[in-house]
C-alpha cells in the first residue's frame, strides 16, 4: 500500500512539474454577446462587423452620468493616437427613447469621434449585465471580453490605454486588399 501511495505522489509531483514547466493554460474569456443597434445618425452598426477591423471598447453612458461623459471625453486623445492601430470605441447610450433628440444634440456638440449607439430598449445593457454607469468592456477581435472597467475617476484613461495596448498590434495593420481599410462607417472620414 505504501508503494502505491508513493507512486501516486510521485506521479502527481511529476505532473505538477510538467504543468508549471510547460505553457500555462490560456486564460478563458467570456464571449461578448453580438448586437446590432442604430447610431445617432440612423445607421445600423453590428458589433461582430466592427470586430473584423480590431478590438472594440464599449462604454455605457447616459445624459445624467457626469462620470460617463468625463471618461468618454478623456479617452478622445487616447483614441486619436490608437485608431490607426485598429482601436474602435462605442459610446452606448442607455437613455430613454424620449431623450433621443437631446442625446443627438449633445453628441453633436461633443464631436465625439466614436460610434454612438442608441440602446433605448436596454437590450445590450441587459445582455451585458450593466448595472452601474459607466461600465465599459474591451472586446478583442475574437469577440471575447478581455477587460471590464466600472466607474471612472480622473486618470483611469491611463489604465484603460494600457489595456488597449495589450490587444492592439504594434503598428498599423497592413492594408488587406480584400477588405475596406476602415470599418463600414469610419468615424474619421
Amino acid at each position: 500500500m505504501r508503494k502505491f501511495a508513493f507512486c501516486c505522489l510521485a506521479l502527481a509531483f511529476c505532473a505538477g512539474l510538467a504543468w508549471t514547466a510547460g505553457d500555462e493554460p490560456a486564460e478563458e474569456y467570456k464571449l461578448a454577446p453580438d448586437f446590432t443597434l442604430t447610431d445617432v445618425e440612423g445607421d445600423e452598426i453590428t458589433l461582430s462587423e466592427l470586430l473584423e477591423y480590431g478590438p472594440v471598447y464599449m462604454e455605457s453612458w447616459d445624459l445624467p452620468c457626469v462620470n460617463c461623459i468625463a471618461e468618454l471625453d478623456a479617452l478622445m486623445p487616447v483614441y486619436d493616437t490608437l485608431k490607426e492601430r485598429g482601436l474602435q470605441i462605442i459610446a452606448l447610450s442607455v437613455d430613454k427613447p424620449s431623450d433621443e433628440a437631446r442625446v443627438k444634440a449633445f453628441v453633436k456638440s461633443k464631436k465625439w469621434p466614436y460610434y454612438v449607439l442608441l440602446d433605448q430598449q436596454n437590450k445590450v445593457k441587459k445582455d451585458y449585465g450593466i448595472i452601474i454607469k459607466p461600465t465599459a468592456y474591451l472586446v478583442n477581435a475574437k469577440g471575447e471580453i478581455v477587460y471590464t472597467h466600472i466607474g471612472y475617476k480622473k486618470g483611469d484613461e491611463k489604465k484603460i490605454k494600457d489595456q488597449f495596448l495589450k490587444w492592439l498590434p504594434e503598428e498599423k495593420p497592413a492594408k488587406d486588399e480584400a477588405k475596406e481599410e476602415k470599418p463600414p462607417k469610419g468615424k474619421d472620414e
